[in-house]
Parts: C-alpha cells; structure tokens; sequence
C-alpha cells in the first residue's frame, strides 16, 4: 500500500496545528493571566493603602500572560518563512514515511514517530513530545483515508478504534 500526499503551501496549517497541540496550554494562560488581571484591578480599586506600583506591575504580568499565545503564534510564523512557499509530497508505505522537497528527500522509518493524531483534515505525526509535522489530508479520498488510518493503526501511533463507546446518537437502545 502506498499513499501520496502532497501538501502545497497554507501559512495557516502550522498554526492550526499549534492551536490544537497547545490549546490546554493556551487556555491556562488566559485563565491564569485573567485571575492575575484581576488581582491586580482589585489591589487598585478595592484595597485603600495598598503599593500602586505592585499592583501595575501584577496587572503587567498579567497582561503578558494573556499575550503569551500570541506570542507563540508568531513565533512559529517566523519559523515557517523558511518553508512558507515549499511544496512538499509525503509518500507513505510499510517503510515509513518519505518526504520529497525541492531540494532533495528524508526518509522517517514509522520507528521514530511517537504517535499520530488526526483532526479537522490534518494529520499530526509527532516525532518527539513538542515536535510534530501537520499534514493535510483533506484531499485524500475517503479509501484512502481508511487506508492511512489503517497503516498509522498497524504500526501503533493511533489508537485503535473503541468499539465500546457509546454515546446518545446510538441508533440501538441500551
């Protein structure tokens, strides 16, 4: 079995990509960040003969947790200047998976993916707990789709489907 896969260019993949990977992360800061905020309006408004500039520079912290997924983000913008433009085609089989660039190719034998992960018509292969490569797949026929989903399953980077789930659109009563 051999899939192709070629991912022209989309600034936005990459960012997608992190959104999904850090949005725990994410929402920790703004929830962080906003009980920060917060604790600094009230040391101004609320407390009389508190240090004003302690509490500007708690509301400044805070700001800055607010802004650290923004940060983030264009952080990996800058990164993918480098590629922004490139198109690449993944070609997988039992092998692993072959990347072929403009310049040249590397091979990833499926030994040194840790897992996978597919959301909204993008596969995430990630090669160590930070590091991930967000293919798009929204091309892909429904077949081959299965058949990804069946390589990525024999090879133990997805998890198997579970049968034993259910859920309140079962058609079957319980």
């Amino acid at each position: 079995m051999r899939i192709v896969i070629v991912a022209t260019p989309d600034p936005r993949r990459p960012v997608a990509a992190l959104r999904h990977v850090s949005r725990w992360v994410f929402r920790s800061f703004w929830a962080v960040g906003l009980l920060v905020l917060a604790l600094g309006v009230v040391g101004i408004v609320v407390l009389d003969g508190g240090d004003p500039a302690l509490d500007a520079a708690i509301m400044v912290i805070g700001l800055l947790l607010l802004a650290s997924p923004s940060f983030m983000v264009a952080s990996v913008r800058r990164q993918q200047r480098a590629t922004a433009g490139m198109t690449i085609e993944y070609e997988f089989d039992e092998d692993g998976v072959l990347q072929r660039y403009e310049d040249g190719e590397s091979r990833m034998p499926w030994s040194t993916l840790l897992r996978a992960e597919i959301f909204s018509n993008t596969l995430l292969l990630f090669q160590a707990r930070n590091r991930y490569i967000p293919i798009p797949i929204g091309a892909l026929s429904p077949t081959d789709r299965a058949d990804l989903r069946d390589l990525l399953e024999r090879h133990g980077l997805l998890p198997p489907p579970r049968a034993d789930l259910w859920t309140t659109s079962d058609p079957a009563s319980r």
